[in-house]
């Protein structure tokens, strides 16, 4: 049988229903939003993370839903991770996942390509789906999505957790009222360490088929996907890319060696629509860096910046302070820390962590399920940001700015 109740497996593993209780609501027949996370790699765990504390950090949203199973190709795999999980149901075939009626949720945590098969089932099936980043590997995928979501009757909200980091909730605050008038210039930045070593086999991540790119898609995106958040739709870019290890093993120790068929580091010249002009800058090859993401937008008004190393701050120059006496021209320090209206652990004053930003991204995306309100970022912020990949790439191999090819102008 693929789907099993939680008593065949471990029971110090914590129990969902006991986890998601309101004692407020003991009683009352409440339907709750049932999840089932499909992938359990690191960033399943992530997200199995963000769901069992969302009740202490939310506690409204204790009834809500339920984490009712993973699944996973692997049946042994799959009841390991539901029992480390503290569900109640694992599967080891997606089609099981999508008969369940208890399921009203697919998260998707699973490699790129396997990206469209799903979502179209899911939805196929009335279920929601909240989508890992990228949202395909190519942008006729995305552009299919995006179809089949808006002639459905259900949602589709996707992973940019970088988003909701409350220094960048402030920036796009600042941004909507005005403060830096009109944005001039910008510079994005996303630099990581790892893919030095020769003697690190090849995964899915350098499998273009697979992943649909490199570091611009497993990277890349986040900072493409702020910059559009933030400053509005790209016009054009023009990319350059670098593989610097063509050549890995096919596995950890193996003397068989396969082709790396993706980027390593690519660097960006953007246009946006609004006439701003920047750079995005993204490599895994960043020796001494560990989690890097920089952006700086310089404006009429002002500039702000802004370092993941530095999350609790985000640094704003103000012109108009400074007119009066030029002597007193300097950064601010503006304090965010854990910022999030409503939350009731940990304080705001507390310093945050990574993880947090993926809580508030799904946390959303499950008040939007059960308020029936629309989400962003959503399907059409996942094919725009599809769309500069895509560009990019283009530009890359043939050397020219590519044009960008924006679904508002795919649709005029």
């Amino acid at each position: 049988m693929d789907r099993v109740p939680v008593d065949y497996m471990r029971r110090d593993a914590v129990d969902c229903d006991k986890l998601f209780d309101d004692s407020a609501t003991k009683g009352a027949e409440m339907k709750k939003i049932g999840i089932v996370i499909v992938g359990y790699g690191y960033i399943g765990k992530i997200h199995t993370l963000a769901l069992r504390q969302l009740p202490m950090i939310y506690p409204d949203s204790a009834s809500d839903f339920e984490l009712v199973g993973i699944c996973m190709r692997s049946e042994e795999k799959a009841k390991r991770a539901a029992a480390e999980a503290g569900c109640r149901s694992w599967y080891s075939d997606f089609e099981n996942v999508l008969q369940d009626d208890d399921v009203n949720v697919v998260d998707l945590v699973t490699p790129n390509h396997l990206h469209l098969s799903m979502i179209e089932g899911a939805i196929g099936k009335g279920k929601h789906v909240i989508c890992e980043k990228p949202l395909s590997v190519t942008r006729s995928e995305a552009r299919e999505i995006v179809t089949t979501v808006q002639h459905s009757g259900v949602s589709l909200g996707m992973i940019f957790n970088y988003r909701f980091i409350p220094a960048l909730m402030k920036a796009k605050e600042m941004i909507d009222k005005g403060l830096l008038g009109q944005i001039y210039n910008f510079r994005g930045e996303y630099y990581h360490t790892g893919y030095q070593n020769p003697e690190r086999p090849l995964t899915w991540r350098m499998d273009i088929d697979k992943s649909g790119g490199g570091a611009l898609v497993d990277m890349g995106v986040h900072v493409i996907d702020l910059v559009r958040h933030l400053l509005g739709d790209y016009e054009s870019v023009q990319a350059m890319t670098e593989t610097y290890i063509s050549k890995r093993p096919v596995e950890k120790g193996s003397k068989e060696m396969g082709d790396v068929s993706v980027e390593d580091a690519a660097w960006l010249n953007v246009r946006l629509k609004s006439g701003a002009r920047g750079s995005i800058e993204v490599s895994r090859f960043a020796t001494g860096t560990l989690d890097d993401l920089n952006l700086i937008l310089y404006g009429e008004k002002g500039a702000l910046r802004f370092s993941l190393m530095d999350a609790n701050f985000l640094y704003w120059f103000d012109s108009a302070v400074h007119q009066p006496d030029p002597g007193l021209a300097g950064w601010q320090r503006l304090e965010t820390g854990q910022a999030y209206p409503g939350a009731k652990l940990p304080t705001s004053r507390s310093i945050i962590g990574w993880t947090r930003f993926h809580t508030e991204n799904l946390y959303r995306f499950i008040r939007s399920v059960k308020d029936n309100t629309a989400f962003l970022p959503n399907e059409l912020d996942g094919y725009e940001a599809q769309a500069v990949l895509e560009a990019a790439y283009e530009s890359s191999a043939s050397g020219s700015w590519s044009k960008v090819k924006t679904w508002t102008e795919l649709e005029s």
